[in-house]
This record gives structure tokens, C-alpha cells and sequence, in this order.
């Protein structure tokens, strides 16, 4: 392993435990931030792997917000109503996800982006809909309640932060790492022309196959995480404007980058706290979205928006021996 693909790997896994551990300090001062810490952190383990398969894979899905809440509705029943361990249903709860995912993926990933889009938002409300009409299982519309915290985190918000924030350490140190692997050039290669990728060995179907089922299964865990650390769950908890939230958020922060998804959905916490109202949300969201669309379809975590600010840095004026007049860089 060659040292360029050593930094890599590593740079953005201690970017991301810097950010872990400014806001642990932060919020020990101020213990509100933990919740928002948290927030980042679930969006975050729903918005990497999404930004592998879209950014890498060529593949907008979504169904993120889905599986989601096939992993917490798994847990919540497996807990409450059948009295597994937290850690027994982590099991189903992330392989569930992910086994349905890849049944159902070859169909699917044929699609033309726009269809594909318009098919796994669908079938997120399948899934709604599904745990509204189960009412033995998933309490209907009122959900499930008493759902046991795990036992590592308990009640204590420190816990959380450090829980959430290690698997997206290690989501996205195997982001990184997948990416400078073999199948993470041959995915490249899919993206960029999958006749091409065919014709050259690489086996198209079962590449995005696994890749969306791997896509589901850590949304599977991030639902088991967010149920058990909530307490509750129901219908409207995960609902399908969290999959186009995720997605906003891989756009903005940048899908070619691992640490793109990350500053996606640490923005939009921040920008959703400080807001006021969703309708204001909406208009500051959407014009936000046309301006990366149109300026920086890669997101700001991408090689255009870096030469773009280093073109700024380097053409601001020197400042002239003018008494009183100081200029400084941005």
C-alpha cells in the first residue's frame, strides 16, 4: 500500500474524530449540543453509504429513510413484543434491510436515475404503509413505546455521542478504504460507462447489487441505533422525507467525497436548529440546492469547489501602503 493511498484512508477518519471530539467538548459545556451531535451522527451513517453508492455507483436511491425503518421497527418488535436482547435484534435488524435490498436491487438498479429515484420513493411508502396496517406487530398509527435503551448508552448522552460517532468512523474509514480498492475503481468505471465496465469483465448486476444491500443494511443499523436511543417508534418517525434529506444532504456536502455526506448532514442539523419554521427552511434549502447544482454539482467537499476557493485566495489584491487601510485574506 502505497503511502498517497495510506493518507487517503486515514485523513478523513481523524477529520471525523476531530469533529467527534470538538463536539464532545462542546457538549460538556453546553449539554444540548450532545442531542445535536447525535442527530449528526444518525443522518451521517444514513448519508455515507448513500454517498458511495450515488457518488461511486452512479445510483440515486431514495430508500435510505426505508430501511431505516425496517432496521428500528425490527428492533422495537424484536425488544418489546418477543423480549430479545438490544444486541440479539442487531442482527436482523441490519440483515433484513440488507437481504431485501439485494433481492430486490437487479430490477431496480437497470433503471435510468430519475426512474430509479421515483421507484425507491415508492417503495418507502410501501413500507409506510405496511407499518401503519400491521397493528399486532407495529402498534399501527401509535407506534411502539418502551423501547429499552442499550445498555452501553443507557440514558447518558455521552454514550450516545461516542456510540453513534465510532460507526461512522468506521463506516467511513470502509468508505475510503472501498474506494481505493479494486471494486471500488471497477464501480468508478460502472459510473462512468457501464457498457464499457461490462465489456471488461466487471460484473455489473452483482457489484451494485451488493452495494445497495450494503447501503441498506448500515441504514438497517442506524434505525436499530435511533430506536433504541429514542425510546420509540412509529410510522411517521422515518418517514419519506428523511430519504430526500439524506439525499439533499449527499448533494450538498459533496458525493464523490468521504467527507462530503458528513458535512452535508452536520449543515443541515445546524441549518434546521437555527431556522426558523419549514417554510423558511424550505426557501434557504432549495436555493442553497440550485446554487450547488448549478455552480458546484459535485458538492462542497469536491475538487471543483477547492480550485475554486484556492482561484479566490490567490487573486485578492495586495493591500497598499495606505495609512489606516489594512487588507486582510478571507
Amino acid at each position: 500500500m502505497t503511502r498517497s493511498v495510506r493518507l487517503s484512508r486515514i485523513s478523513p477518519v481523524l477529520i471525523i474524530l476531530g469533529i467527534a471530539i470538538t463536539l464532545a467538548i462542546a457538549g460538556e459545556v453546553r449539554p444540548s449540543i450532545y442531542a445535536t451531535s447525535v442527530t449528526i451522527g444518525f443522518f451521517s451513517l444514513l448519508a455515507l453509504p448513500l454517498g458511495l453508492l450515488y457518488g461511486q455507483g452512479g445510483a440515486i436511491s431514495l430508500a435510505q429513510g426505508g430501511f431505516a425503518a425496517v432496521g428500528a421497527f425490527t428492533t422495537a418488535i424484536l425488544t418489546v413484543k418477543f423480549g430479545w436482547s438490544p444486541f440479539a435484534s442487531l442482527v436482523v435488524s441490519v440483515g433484513l434491510p440488507a437481504i431485501l435490498a439485494f433481492v430486490i436491487a437487479r430490477p431496480l438498479l437497470r433503471l435510468p436515475e430519475l426512474s430509479l429515484a421515483l421507484v425507491t420513493i415508492s417503495l418507502v411508502m410501501i413500507f409506510k404503509v405496511v407499518f401503519e396496517r400491521a397493528e399486532r406487530l407495529t402498534g399501527g398509527y401509535n407506534g411502539i413505546t418502551g423501547i429499552a435503551p442499550l445498555p452501553i448508552i443507557g440514558v447518558e448522552r455521552s454514550y450516545a455521542h461516542w456510540t453513534v460517532w465510532t460507526a461512522v468512523l468506521i463506516v467511513a474509514y470502509c468508505y475510503a478504504s472501498y474506494v481505493e480498492s479494486g471494486r471500488g475503481r471497477a464501480l468508478n468505471a460502472i459510473r462512468v460507462d457501464r457498457l464499457l465496465a461490462e465489456s471488461t469483465g466487471t460484473n455489473v448486476a452483482l457489484e451494485l447489487s451488493s452495494l445497495f444491500s450494503l447501503s441498506a443494511g448500515i441504514a438497517g443499523f442506524a434505525g436499530w441505533f435511533y430506536a433504541h436511543y429514542i425510546g420509540f417508534m412509529a410510522p411517521d418517525s422515518l418517514d419519506p422525507t428523511l430519504s430526500a434529506n439524506i439525499l439533499f444532504m449527499v448533494v450538498l456536502g459533496g458525493r464523490k467525497s468521504v467527507l462530503g455526506p458528513i458535512v452535508g448532514a452536520s449543515l443541515f442539523t445546524l441549518a434546521s436548529d437555527l431556522l426558523p419554521g419549514t417554510v423558511t427552511q424550505g426557501m434557504i434549502f432549495g436555493s442553497l440546492l440550485i446554487v450547488i447544482l448549478v455552480f458546484f454539482p459535485d458538492g462542497i467537499v469536491s475538487p471543483g469547489m477547492m480550485r475554486w476557493t484556492r482561484r479566490r485566495a490567490t487573486t485578492i489584491p495586495e493591500a497598499k501602503n495606505t495609512p489606516g487601510v489594512r487588507l486582510e485574506r478571507a
